[in-house]
């Protein structure tokens, strides 16, 4: 199998030690009597399907791999790497790999570090893994169908963030921003409405930065934010860059021509393949939401992300915010 091969020149290039064979014996205790132990280090899974996952011990990895073993059955080896060194650098040394095992189109199960991985999805149940597939080759038409009932949040909730969406429909463009955020919810973000709160969720005017209008988080990650720029906007967001072309150079032209610049905000929950992408003024912004590219890019990115798990900042989603872009009600 070509992505074995691949798995297997990868690791001797990074200084993995020579596989060895995964024997289910070693999830019996105590594992330390067979299978490989007393290790500092960093650890490489290998499963049948060529996937892999990257992992650290700090003491003994023999408890670490029969946990593993425990969840998945489909392993198919196991190959070491000794490294001598603080805590936070096996970590640093850990997300360095799997980026760089990413890059190398190999697929990792981790999660923390990556952005794709292998494996039932919490999203999974309420978005089944062939409507997540239906939905990023037509996002719009998906969306459009999907029958879900909006999320009820507490009235507490609702109540607390009330003066904060008043704030924004004060401004003489909150239509225009408010019709952004609609736009990339409805083009970007995997079935809204039936996501929402859950795995997305939209601040609104949030404390953490002054200058910021609105803030939508996936899993952890804020992937699009507009900023208060005096008389103009700035927005910012993150995509999935092997959606666009895979030549810098031809990659720059490429957003240039939609007045759009590279930023460098980078998060480690993004993996080794996210873009942060910023466009100024109202018009810009428009422009780059309407481009089928970049908003397939996006919609690629949300749902990786989405598929790590469910949003972290669900108590400062703003109900009225996200209702007046989902529907077509009056919002003032």
């Amino acid at each position: 199998m070509e992505s074995v091969a691949t798995v297997r020149v990868w690791a001797d290039r990074h200084g993995f030690e020579p596989e060895v064979k995964w024997d289910p014996g070693w999830l019996s205790r105590p594992a330390r009597s067979n299978g490989p132990s007393g290790l500092r280090g960093l650890y490489l899974v290998q499963f049948c399907t060529g996937s892999v996952y990257i992992g650290i011990s700090t003491v003994d990895c023999a408890n670490r791999l029969r946990a593993h073993g425990q969840r998945w059955d489909d392993i198919a080896s196991v190959r070491l790497m000794p490294f001598d060194g603080t805590t936070a650098k096996l970590c640093r040394r850990e997300r360095e790999l799997v980026h760089a095992a990413e890059k190398n189109g190999i697929v990792v199960r981790n999660r923390e570090h990556a952005l794709r991985f292998e494996g039932e999805s919490s999203l999974d149940r309420i978005v089944d893994v062939d409507l997540q597939t239906e939905w990023l080759e037509n996002p719009a038409d998906v969306t459009a169908t999907d029958t879900a009932t909006p999320v009820e949040l507490p009235a507490s909730q609702i109540e607390a963030y009330a003066d904060r969406f008043s704030r924004l429909v004060d401004r003489p463009d909150h239509r225009q921003l408010i019709d952004a955020l609609d736009t990339y919810l409805h083009r970007t973000m995997p079935l809204p409405v039936r996501t929402e709160a859950a795995f997305w969720a939209v601040s609104c005017y949030p404390t953490s930065d002054r200058r910021r209008i609105m803030c939508v988080t996936v899993n952890w990650m804020q992937t699009f934010v507009l900023f208060d720029r005096g008389d103009e906007i700035e927005a910012w967001f993150h995509v999935d860059k092997n959606e666009l072309p895979s030549n810098p150079i031809a990659r720059t032209w490429f957003l240039r021509r939609r007045g759009i610049r590279r930023g460098f905000v980078w998060f480690e929950r993004g993996g080794a393949h996210q873009i942060h992408l910023i466009v100024r003024t109202r018009d810009a912004l428009a422009k780059a939401l309407a481009d089928p590219l970049i908003t397939r890019a996006a919609a690629s990115f949300n749902l990786d992300l989405m598929r790590k798990g469910p949003c972290s900042q669900t108590k400062v989603h703003c109900a009225q915010l996200a209702d007046a872009a989902l529907s077509t009600r009056s919002f003032v």
